[in-house]
């Protein structure tokens, strides 16, 4: 396995899942100051987790991984994908009424969040090696 992206892997899910407090999540797309203070709070902690890994805290590393990760995150970049695609839709299947609504819930989330780190990967490797 590429080095590269071993270390990028290691520290998205080190800036996506164990420093992202659940307030972050559900307030950084808010369109609103709050939101882009939180989104930008994210990312800052984000970029750091990535460069840790990296081992790289040069400027153009720093605002490869920040300048790529407010817009997937904050304008909800995962979500409109499958939207465009006719993918899943977290809110569609929170709200169905559907007998097997919560299966559809989780099935939905498990989606979003591999489209949306698919997305912050991919860039981050392709700009950064």
């Amino acid at each position: 396995m590429d080095c590269l992206f071993a270390n990028i892997m290691m520290g998205s899910w080190l800036g996506d899942y164990l420093t992202q407090s659940r307030l972050m999540a559900l307030t950084k797309s808010e369109k609103s100051f709050r939101g882009v203070t939180i989104c930008f709070l994210h990312c800052a902690i984000y970029t750091v987790s990535v460069c840790l890994f990296l081992q790289r805290f040069d400027l153009y590393t720093v605002g490869v991984i920040f300048l790529s990760h407010f817009p997937i995150d904050y304008w909800s970049l995962g979500q409109k994908w499958l939207d465009m695609i006719k993918g899943r839709n977290i809110v569609k299947a929170f709200n169905s009424a559907d007998k097997y609504h919560q299966i559809d819930l989780i099935f939905s989330c498990i989606v979003y969040k591999e489209v949306d780190n698919a997305l912050h990967i991919i860039i981050m490797y392709l700009f950064l090696q």
